[in-house]
């Protein structure tokens, strides 16, 4: 299996771990002292605190939405790196949709991760503030 196929069943997995929280099928797509940069300027060290974090991330905000679409787009492979563009809309009722790109690039060591990145396009963040300011009491 590439790397490429092992990066978008790991993807798959994620939005399955999305709906029904069960964070352990994502251990067979990382090394247990796995790195993760969230996009914020921090860096989670050992697959569960990435774990963690991850179910932390999309509980204080994907799940407050009323739906998540994710677009992605074909992944492109550099050595042991395979990166995908992407851009996700939230969606809630009362307000207008929320819609964030950005890039996540993951390090392989074999069939595994060993380096996960997220890199939000520059326009992210301040579209992110200015919609919670403006829509985010429609969140509860």
């Amino acid at each position: 299996m590439s790397i490429v196929d092992r990066y978008l069943a790991y993807a798959e997995a994620f939005e399955a771990t999305f709906v029904d929280d069960d964070w352990s099928r994502l251990e067979q797509f990382f090394t247990p002292d796995a790195t993760y940069e969230p996009g914020d300027g921090t860096k989670i060290e050992g697959r569960d605190a990435i774990f963690a974090n991850l179910q932390e991330s999309v509980n204080s905000l994907d799940r407050r939405f009323d739906s998540r679409e994710l677009a992605d787009f074909t992944p492109a492979v550099d050595g042991n790196q395979v990166s995908m563009s992407w851009t996700v809309t939230f969606k809630v009722s009362g307000a207008p949709d929320l819609v964030m790109t950005g890039t996540e690039i993951a390090t392989f060591s074999g069939d595994v991760i060993e380096r996960l990145e997220d890199i939000f396009d520059d326009h992210t963040a301040a579209t992110m503030e200015r919609w919670m300011e403006a829509n985010g009491a429609a969140l509860g």
